[in-house]
């Protein structure tokens, strides 16, 4: 007679609760690292994307103090021009006395901001100003802020991230007066 030896029922309940407070814990946090490589990686689409834009103008074109974001935008991969609705809580496609905002929706659905703000000067401290939005969501509601990411691109084409802007930089013909923190940027972005 062989008396073999199994678990009991309630040994099975008390290890499918463990592993079920396990998932608990453990799947938001898998979830949520997924969603922001993804964002991250859409981030690095945009900034590629107006790098090499960047390079295909400077082909046919010297860069000079009045070169701006929308000079760029002939040679840059994008499905349609937003004019409705905001970003992040600037409207798109507005004119101000200063500058406009310039909208464009990408292939990858996420959303690239400008005001179109010149270079106003050529050397290598004067850049030009992005925002890549990458759940594009073309709304101000409450939610929504914060979820973008500040590009800069400078005369010489290097580009950073806001938090890390380089010191003295002009962006149009605004003086960047503070120093850069990676902190500016949202949590789920590094540049390096």
């Amino acid at each position: 007679m062989c008396r073999c030896r199994a678990f009991t029922l309630a040994e099975l309940l008390i290890a499918l609760v463990i592993l079920g407070v396990i998932a608990t814990f453990t799947i938001p946090k898998v979830l949520q690292a997924q969603a922001d490589q993804q964002a991250r990686a859409v981030v690095l689409e945009g900034a590629g994307m107006i790098s090499n834009a960047f390079t295909a103008y400077q082909q046919q074109n010297s860069i000079v103090s009045t070169t701006k974001p929308s000079d760029l935008t002939p040679y840059m991969n994008y499905v349609r021009v937003v004019t409705t609705g905001s970003v992040d809580g600037i409207p798109t496609l507005v004119t101000s006395s200063c500058a406009s905002v310039l909208c464009l929706q990408l292939h990858n659905g996420s959303i690239l901001w400008t005001n179109d703000y010149t270079f106003n000067g050529t050397s290598t401290m004067s850049a030009i100003y992005f925002q890549v939005d990458p759940d594009g969501k073309v709304t101000g509601l409450p939610g929504d802020e914060g979820l973008s990411v500040g590009l800069w691109l400078y005369t010489n084409g290097r580009m950073t991230s806001r938090g890390y802007i380089l010191a003295g930089t002009i962006d149009g013909n605004v003086a960047c007066p503070c120093s850069p923190s990676p902190s500016w940027d949202p949590s789920w972005f590094h540049w390096n």
